[in-house]
């Protein structure tokens, strides 16, 4: 068993694209994720929101939303047949599958491009990623926000054999860019996921604060047994870290996810409510006739309630201090082998 983490932006630079040395055993899974957050002329109280993904997984066939893909072994790292999904919210109507195609991809070590029939491109330029969708999508993000939990930073774990994950991720991202010609600006989140073990269920967000906060829960389960929770708030000056928490869903269409953790010091409580919503559902067979799936739900959303409390002294923060917030909600259901 073996684990390891780094930080720092110029370390992990090369790590976006770089996935020679990751084994690829039947199941495994690459993905290479985008949450876009940007203004809402018409209604602020809604941002827009895109999401784009690039993925492979070694499966001979596999079937996302009724499209069945057809994979296979990725042998050569630099040619991958995979597939792009994306879905968008354009500030009053979510477009389900506004991308998904199966195609061939592209992988240097500054660009990741899908050959589809909508041109998708990652591009590492500098600083930069800029990320382009056909002539009217193009998105600018930097790391311009310089504490540790907003810049990029690398996991990776091994659970025994060869069987494990590795995860880079970027908290925070400023965000600009154009949609049709018309300028837009926000905030971004990334994150590359590598995982060649089963895929449990989990509820998981990404919120950001006006004045600066971000804030994080993770909490994956495996036959109704949490197999981790992690709730991490930066409230714009410091880290707030709960290895604790509790998930409470109520509603079917748009749920809302009441979620509350404390640590020896503090307790800290937050409801999230969604405005809209997308789903994935992946289907497979497990040895080509157990019937197996996943159903993957993707909330944009607010935080509409939150207090934070220290026990020792009676310091709060409320949602107030924070200014208004975006973000985004998963919970997905069933169990991807």
């Amino acid at each position: 068993m073996g684990t390891k983490s780094e930080q720092g932006l110029t370390r992990l630079k090369g790590k976006v694209f770089d996935i020679r040395d990751e084994p690829m055993p039947r199941g495994a899974w690459w993905w290479w994720f985008w949450l876009f957050f940007f203004n809402n002329p018409r209604n602020p109280a809604k941002p827009r929101q895109l999401m784009i993904l690039w993925s492979t997984k070694n499966e001979r066939e596999i079937d996302c939303n009724g499209m069945k893909i057809n994979l296979g072994d990725s042998q050569d790292r630099s040619k991958l047949h995979g597939a792009v999904a994306s879905w968008y919210f354009d500030g009053e109507k979510m477009h389900h599958n506004f991308l998904l195609e199966c195609c061939d991809m592209k992988v240097t070590d500054k660009e990741l491009s899908a050959g589809s029939a909508t041109p998708a491109s990652f591009v590492v330029n500098g600083n930069k990623n800029i990320i382009r969708i056909g002539d009217d999508f193009e998105f600018i993000s930097e790391a311009r926000n310089k504490h540790m939990f907003a810049m990029p930073t690398y996991h990776s774990h091994t659970y025994f054999g060869n069987k494990g994950y590795s995860l880079l991720r970027c908290n925070h991202l400023n965000l600009t860019g154009r949609i049709k010609n018309r300028p837009i600006q926000g905030s971004a989140y990334f994150q590359r996921v590598f995982i060649n073990a089963p895929s449990p269920s989990w509820y998981w967000g990404i919120f950001h604060f006006k004045r600066g906060g971000i804030l994080t829960y993770f909490n994956p389960s495996l036959l109704g047994k949490s197999l981790k929770k992690d709730v991490s708030f930066f409230d714009g000056r410091e880290m707030h870290k709960f290895t604790g928490m509790n998930v409470k869903k109520s509603g079917e269409n748009l749920p809302t996810f009441k979620v509350s953790c404390e640590n020896d010091d503090e307790e800290m409580r937050f409801t999230v409510s969604p405005y809209s919503h997308s789903s994935w559902t992946f289907r497979k067979r497990v040895l080509g006739f157990i019937p197996n799936k996943l159903v993957y739900n993707e909330y944009p959303a607010v935080i509409s309630l939150f207090e934070l409390a220290n026990k020792n002294t009676g310091k709060r923060i409320v949602l107030k201090d924070l200014g208004r917030s975006v973000g985004n909600a998963e919970h997905t259901t069933g169990l991807l082998l």
